[in-house]
């Protein structure tokens, strides 16, 4: 492994002896007979072969994630989403009470409440930068940030949850390489296939303190199956997690195979498409926004959701809500007061957005709160 990556990680984990299980101690095949794990032999009907333990990192889904992402399957951890990536990273560097993350607000949530349940020390924050209509990264404070408060995980996201931004790989690339020797740069590519920017995922073998998050779930429609996993150019260091940082048993059947099945070639074309559609569909409704008095601005968007800063968000937002339509409201945060966040949906979904749009525009306006007073 790395030295670098040895360093870092904690020493609780080096010493600690693993739980090998019944599941693991053979891999899984048919041919064989499998009386060591306590499992039922009889299957119910319409549930067959959900009576086996299923292998901790299986083989075939590896292969899959690997072509995916242009990777080897030994970069690669599989997990319950990328949420669970963010769990064991967290646990697997920060001691208790001692380490540091940075987070670049404002974005993904989790970062933060995770790195507080172990709990972490501190949370160092560097906000984006608000500026030329778009948001962008303080590359030079992130840095000096980093390393004054020894965060031992750097945070970044791209395409970045709430705004949508992507943020320039040299920009990157710079915080990474500036950081080499002291943080590991988690880079979190949730929406990566929606972005006309790509991965950096063939940085991988460049750069030890690269660590990069994907799932299936927004780009595939895998939410509910909660299939994730994390990349590293460092092999030893792949195989260190999988032997000590994983649950006995974390990829469930179901998902597995469903997981599978989006990486047939027919299912990835469909995917593909729906892609496409998203991004169009995307562009149709923030033309739709940025029509509206209402609407002051529309940030640029590189994922299939985009922020809308509004003259009555936390109103708009109510609105919705009571006619069944949910958003997400960023209003009381700093960097997006008044904003929304609007996933992409359907044609038909969104017309119904663009349409209590107009509604909540017309009862705001200064005619028809004149005539409301009247009455």
């Amino acid at each position: 492994m790395n030295p670098f990556l040895s360093k870092l990680i904690r020493p609780h984990y080096v010493e600690l002896q693993a739980y090998i299980s019944a599941g693991t101690e053979a891999k899984k095949d048919e041919s064989r007979i499998f009386l060591n794990a306590n499992e039922n032999p009889f299957e119910l009907p319409g549930l067959e072969k959900f009576n086996r333990y299923p292998e901790q990192q299986p083989a075939k889904l590896l292969e899959g994630y690997a072509q995916l992402y242009g990777v080897k399957p030994d970069n690669i951890v599989m997990t319950r989403g990328a949420d669970e990536a963010i769990v064991i990273l967290t646990r697997l560097f920060c001691e208790p009470r001692t380490d540091k993350i940075l987070i670049t607000p404002p974005t993904f949530g989790l970062y933060i409440v995770n790195a507080n349940a172990m709990p972490v020390v501190g949370v160092a924050e560097v906000p984006l930068i608000k500026a030329n209509g778009t948001f962008e990264l303080d590359s030079d404070n992130i840095v000096a940030t980093a390393k004054k408060e020894k965060a031992k995980l750097v945070y970044l996201c791209s395409p970045n949850n709430p705004t949508g931004t992507s943020f320039p790989h040299t920009e990157i690339l710079k915080i990474i390489h500036a950081l080499k020797d002291t943080s590991i740069v988690v880079l979190d590519e949730t929406y990566a296939e929606f972005s006309k920017q790509g991965s950096l995922v063939n940085e991988l073998p460049n750069h030890a303190n690269l660590i990069i998050l994907r799932t299936l779930s927004k780009s595939y429609a895998l939410a509910g199956q909660r299939m994730g996993c994390f990349l590293s150019g460092d092999e030893d260091f792949i195989r260190f997690v999988r032997s000590k940082c994983l649950d006995v048993y974390p990829m469930p059947v179901g998902p597995i195979n469903a997981a599978l099945h989006v990486m047939e070639p027919l299912i990835q074309k469909h995917a593909r498409e729906n892609i496409k559609k998203l991004l169009a569909e995307k562009e149709y409704l923030a033309e739709g926004f940025s029509k509206s008095p209402l609407v002051r601005h529309i940030f640029p968007s590189d994922a299939n959701f985009f922020l809308a800063e509004m003259t009555d968000a936390a109103g708009f937002y109510k609105y919705c809500w009571d006619n069944d339509i949910i958003l997400r409201d960023f209003s009381t945060k700093k960097l997006t007061e008044n904003c929304i966040r609007i996933s992409t949906g359907t044609r038909e979904q969104n017309d119904k957005l663009l349409k209590l749009l107009n509604e909540y525009s017309s009862m705001s306006s200064p005619a028809s709160k004149a005539r409301s007073a009247e009455r």
